[in-house]
């Protein structure tokens, strides 16, 4: 099967597979490469509005999957053992224990900007990987825009 090529920003894409969560859902229009947003928190009749027209043309909506927490953990864990400095490998270890890590995580982070960065270039490197994995998944290819 041919892939659809489509104008889509991958930005725009990693961000909302990223930070979606239950009340918020998101679809990719497979004609337009628009990236739809449905919100428990907007008008009831535009929400209603927007997932009739889904429900119309269903073959030409995609949902947009969320990254689920434990790939974010696996993230921060895959991470860790990139990092060279022994004193700060240890201080993200422990700081991925418990309820919280995400947050005490980035919190070491704050004292190492170099580091920092490079986790910020690491994370957004895999979510560009997901997105395109995903679109791979429906046949869309991107186009350049």
């Amino acid at each position: 099967m041919e892939k659809k090529p489509l104008r889509i920003s991958l930005d725009e894409l990693c961000d909302v597979m990223e930070n979606s969560s239950f009340e918020n859902e998101y679809y990719l229009d497979l004609e337009t490469g628009e990236i739809l947003f449905i919100s428990e928190y907007m008008d009831i009749e535009e929400t209603e509005k927007l997932r009739d027209r889904i429900e119309e043309e269903f073959d030409r909506y995609e949902q947009i999957p969320k990254v689920e927490s434990h790939e974010g953990y696996e993230n921060m864990v895959d991470f860790i053992a990139t990092v060279k400095d022994e004193h700060l490998t240890d201080l993200l270890e422990v700081a991925i224990n418990g309820k919280g890590a995400f947050r005490r995580f980035k919190d070491v982070l704050l004292n190492y900007p170099e580091e920092r960065e490079r986790w910020f270039r690491f994370k957004d490197d895999r979510m560009e990987e997901k997105a395109l994995e995903w679109l791979e998944s429906i046949n869309v290819s991107l186009t350049e825009e």
